[in-house]
């Protein structure tokens, strides 16, 4: 699914995502308009999409900014738009409920083309040799993320 895997690129080179590199942080975006589409009443209606569509940025758009610096607000629609136009329309042919079926599969995909890119991202500005080195960076980096948690939690 190369809509999925361009969004997936474009999110990492343009750090839509939450502030670590845990699983979760790096699916927040995808979470959020996957869930409003599963709560969308009628994804046939051009109105409801548009609703959804503004929705979802503005979600995003205020989280990211909450957990990131320097994430775009123009880059956050453009992603929207991405999912909605490529993910949603080209290759799932506007059936919103035949990509939610499959939610677990695309959200497990995303992820992987994700850390692919960050990898990429990770060689191009030298803080790894191989895509190897730039996966072990990320894993460690989301290990001190837990211990940071782990820490604040025990004071």
């Amino acid at each position: 699914m190369d809509a999925l895997q361009d969004l997936a690129t474009f999110a990492a080179s343009h750090r839509i995502r939450g502030r670590s590199y845990k699983r979760n942080s790096m699916l927040k975006p995808l979470d959020i308009i996957l869930n409003e589409l599963d709560r969308c009443p009628n994804t046939k209606d051009d109105n409801e999409i548009k609703l959804l569509t503004a929705g979802c940025k503005g979600l995003i758009y205020e989280h990211v900014q909450r957990v990131a610096k320097g994430v775009r607000e123009d880059a956050v629609y453009h992603y929207v738009d991405m999912f909605f136009n490529g993910v949603l329309k080209e290759a799932h042919h506007d059936n919103a409920n035949k990509l939610l079926q499959r939610e677990r599969l695309i959200r497990s995909a995303y992820l992987v083309y994700m850390r692919q890119a960050l990898a990429e991202i990770f060689i191009a500005q030298g803080k790894a040799k191989s895509t190897g080195d730039a996966m072990h960076t990320m894993q460690e980096a989301a290990l001190q993320d837990t211990d940071d948690e782990e820490t604040e939690q025990d004071i």
